[in-house]
């Protein structure tokens, strides 16, 4: 099997495994969609190019691994886990967090920026069950690892209550464990999966997104990922490349909306260290902005970013280690970078998505992606993408 298929045949497989009633990803819809990426519609957002896949995982040696609960009528919810490489438990890297508004939760983000590393797979999840998937990372770790030190893992959390059973508590430490398991490179799934399954953002059915850029300095290029759980954001906020799709598509709105989160992963590969890290997370912040939303008081906005290119060992018997540091002079493309990629991924959880319904009969629709065509085009925004071929 394809690398690029991986995740979404192990996704779909757990659950059918775990849930014998489950559903295929995200197909409990009103009717069939054909689905596609910002740039398979023609929009391209920002200056610099994107890497093979236009997805974190372009970041060598970053794994995504998704776990979907879709069955019945009632669950839609998962586990999303991003794996900075495969043994992030003993052999740490250089990262930082940051909180844009702290209406919910992640965990780990206080020893992050007091060692200034990542320790631990990133995992995305629903409110309710951070928990539940903190326990898996650990009960993880101490079967792979039984003599490792302790770690602190790291759970960020949107709210999937308005489709999702979210009280029924359905996601466990064994969705997490193979969400873990289960992380690979290439192609990721976007959209109603994992984390993403039961996720909703200015008003249209979203999830996981992802985007990457590749990024000259001097002789050398570097690759910047990002990936989003998009949860948030109210429909007359929504731009798209500056364009006011929120202003101008003001049907197919849910009966029921609140305020959501948005949890943003950045990775590179480019040498930057801590204080670098916690500054390129606080620019991710411009390209959520450029999306419309201005962080209201009842959403959760968390950013974390970590770089590969430095190892620091969990023990060693060293005294002293080198470390690579890019100037600080040349962090001006990173910055346009995560900015770009942050706006192109949140872009992507909402045109890859399609229309669900869920607990209580709620449905949120899809962006109707013809007439998301026909904006861009009447705002001169439109490029050379693909027609597409039904009306949605």
């Amino acid at each position: 099997m394809k690398t690029q298929n991986r995740n979404l045949y192990i996704a779909i497989m757990c659950c059918l495994i775990l849930h014998p009633v489950f559903t295929p990803i995200c197909q409990s819809t009103l009717s069939p969609e054909s689905r596609a990426s910002a740039r398979d519609l023609g929009i391209r957002i920002g200056i610099y190019e994107p890497g093979k896949h236009n997805a974190i995982t372009d970041v060598a040696g970053v794994m995504v691994g998704h776990v979907t609960l879709n069955f019945g009528d009632s669950v839609r919810t998962g586990v999303t886990a991003v794996i900075p490489r495969d043994d992030i438990w003993s052999n740490r890297v250089f990262g930082a967090a940051h909180v844009i508004n702290g209406n919910g939760e992640a965990t780990g983000f206080a020893w992050i920026n007091e060692s200034g590393l990542i320790e631990s797979p990133i995992m995305l999840t629903n409110t309710l069950s951070v928990g539940a998937v903190h326990d898996g990372v650990v009960r993880y770790m101490i079967k792979r690892y039984p003599q490792s030190h302790i770690i602190l893992p790291i759970v960020a959390e949107c709210y999937d209550g308005g489709l999702n059973d979210i009280s029924g508590l359905h996601v466990t430490s064994e969705h997490a464990i193979t969400a873990i398991e289960s992380a690979a490179g290439g192609a990721v799934a976007q959209g109603c999966v994992g984390a993403g399954t039961g996720m909703r953002s200015y008003g249209f059915k979203a999830g996981v997104g992802t985007a990457s850029r590749m990024l000259k300095v001097a002789d050398q290029t570097y690759t910047l990922g990002v990936l989003v759980n998009a949860n948030g954001g109210r429909r007359h906020q929504l731009r798209i490349d500056g364009v006011p799709v929120g202003e101008e598509i003001t049907d197919l709105t849910p009966e029921r909306h609140r305020d959501g989160s948005f949890i943003i992963v950045i990775a590179t590969d480019a040498p930057l260290v801590h204080r670098q890290l916690l500054k390129l997370a606080q620019r991710a912040t411009h390209g959520l902005a450029r999306t419309g939303t201005p962080s209201t008081v009842s959403s959760g906005e968390f950013v974390v970013a970590f770089s590969t290119s430095n190892i620091v060992p969990s023990s060693s018997e060293a005294s002293l280690m080198s470390v690579k540091m890019l100037h600080n002079n040349r962090m001006d493309v990173f910055y346009q970078g995560v900015i770009e990629a942050t706006e192109e991924a949140i872009i992507n959880a909402m045109t890859l998505a399609v229309t669900t319904a869920g607990k209580n009969g709620n449905v949120v629709h899809a962006i109707p992606l013809d007439r998301l065509r026909a904006l861009m085009k009447k705002y001169s925004r439109q490029t050379d993408g693909e027609e597409m071929s039904t009306t949605r």
